[in-house]
């Protein structure tokens, strides 16, 4: 592996560092709530937390992709871990997670008007979808103002499975997350079927 640490490394681990703090946004709204006595320190005892303080300080350059990937992972499971938990007692909370995902994507917005084409690009850069050769999207259609992809990988799933979880739920956050990044501004995103979607100017 190389020991070289370029601008991909810093992107995919900006990725990693913005879904753990979606989970922790979710967490602390179950604390909040008062849904869950610990679940943040079950959740650090199962997977470990993610380190803080600059990529360069902690990274094993040594194997750069393999230290990256169990990062993505670490996120990933806790992600699922943490949603699956709290919806085991209460399939009714997802509602009220939803909106503090939305709430979160609000502080990620992107500032002004954006073409389609920099909607794609922002959810590109935002949203952890594995490693980079794991090439999850794919663009069907780019026009001024209709641009459409295909999720070709299902790469989540895996860990939602491994504690018997529904990977819906994280396809219904994401959307809750990106609907935050967007609101109010020039591009409506939408779920078209089976791992199709669109971004469209508004009208």
């Amino acid at each position: 592996m190389s020991a070289f640490l370029g601008p991909i490394h810093i992107w995919l681990y900006n990725k990693i560092l913005l879904q753990n703090a979606m989970t922790d946004a979710i967490v602390a709204l179950a604390e909040e709530k008062g849904w869950t006595d610990g679940l943040g320190e079950r959740m650090d005892s199962r997977y470990g937390t993610l380190e803080t303080g600059n990529l360069e300080d902690n990274i094993n350059t040594d194997n750069i992709h393999g230290w990256l990937q169990e990062r993505v992972s670490l996120v990933e499971n806790r992600l699922a871990y943490a949603v699956t938990t709290l919806l085991e007692e209460d399939p009714a909370r997802i509602d009220a997670m939803k909106q503090a995902v939305k709430e979160f994507g609000k502080s990620r917005r992107p500032e002004g008007n954006i073409s389609v084409k920099q909607a794609y690009e922002h959810l590109e850069n935002t949203l952890l979808n594995g490693m980079p050769c794991d090439r999850v999207n794919q663009l069907v259609k780019e026009e001024s103002d209709l641009l459409a992809y295909h999720q070709a990988v299902e790469i989540h799933e895996p860990y939602w499975d491994m504690i018997h979880g529904d990977v819906n739920y994280y396809y219904e956050l994401r959307e809750a997350l990106i609907e935050g990044m967007f609101e109010g501004l020039s591009v409506q995103f939408h779920h078209t079927g089976n791992q199709e979607y669109e971004l469209r100017s508004r009208q």
